[in-house]
């Protein structure tokens, strides 16, 4: 009994001093196997979404069509007083879409802003950034990647005037015109003292390690023609730097520009009352009926 009690705690004491010994060995495996684990997954999920204009319709936004208004729309649309809500119910149904007035075009060193027929547009997206990572990584850089610029195809532009507005926070991006010129940017945009500098300059967007969602409203800017585009994201993380594309795959996102002499073109006049009391200027091809104030509408290209 006494060499059974002897040789029990002999292996007691020996797998203890084993388990000791390679206590450390197995953490650090499982640590590696985590890790490995971790960095399996994809390193962020982006997601791009369109303004919802049912939402929140802003001020100094256009509407494009790529046919001409019958009579009979037309007749619609000029009895319509020119709130963006009121016009964007009408026309939707109609195939329309919305072009914004972008909130800032020449930042400090960048494009020249140099225009030509109804001006530059923007369709802004919402990007939003999520990852489930343990381990921490930032994006620290953004490059805008043109895929494909062709001329407009709208026909009709009905145009609302910006009234004035503040500036939405977010980045901007100057589409320079040509799939071969480099699009410059993201811009802050802001009213800070940074609005108009290179966002990533000071800026860096911390994921994963239990760090909230990232989200950022983006305004590419497009001048006469229309592209179709990507973003390729630059980040870091403990094992290395680098770059994910936005949208995945083979996805791209539109930005619409307007056509340098739509077939037809409303805009809406704002009276000396303000607000709703005004009227619509109209040119191109169509019937002047409804359209009481043409006579103040300055003439475009």
């Amino acid at each position: 009994m006494a060499l059974t009690l002897a040789g029990g705690v002999a292996v007691y004491f020996g797998t203890y001093g084993l388990d000791r010994a390679t206590t450390k060995d197995r953490a650090r495996a499982d640590k590696a196997a985590e890790e490995s684990l971790d960095h399996e997954r994809a390193p962020f999920v982006s997601k791009v979404t369109p303004s919802d204009y049912a939402e929140y319709m802003p001020d100094g936004v256009r509407f494009v069509l790529d046919r001409p208004l019958t009579e009979g729309e037309q007749a619609r649309l000029t009895a319509t007083r020119g709130t963006g809500a009121k016009v964007w119910a009408l026309l939707e149904p109609w195939g329309g879409r919305v072009v914004e007035s972008p909130q800032q075009f020449k930042p400090e060193g960048g494009a020249d802003g140099q225009m030509t027929g109804l001006g530059p547009a923007t369709q802004p997206v919402r990007l939003n950034l999520n990852s489930d990572r343990t381990a921490g990584l930032t994006i620290n850089g953004m490059t805008a990647v043109k895929d494909a610029c062709a001329a407009p195809a709208a026909k009709t532009v009905i145009d609302l005037p910006r009234a004035g507005t503040f500036p939405l926070p977010g980045v901007w991006w100057d589409l320079a015109d040509g799939v071969g010129d480099k699009p410059s940017g993201p811009f802050v945009l802001d009213e800070g003292d940074d609005n108009g500098k290179m966002f990533f300059r000071t800026n860096a967007i911390d994921l994963g390690n239990g760090q909230q969602n990232a989200a950022l409203r983006i305004e590419p800017v497009v001048t006469s023609q229309t592209c179709t585009w990507h973003i390729e994201a630059s980040y870091t993380d403990v094992s290395g730097a680098y770059t994910v594309r936005i949208p995945s795959g083979t996805q791209t996102i539109t930005t619409e520009a307007l056509p340098l002499k739509p077939v037809q073109f409303f805009r809406w006049i704002v009276g000396a009352g303000g607000g709703d009391k005004g009227g619509w200027g109209c040119r191109g091809q169509m019937s002047q009926s409804g359209c009481t104030a043409t006579k103040t509408l300055e003439r475009f290209p």
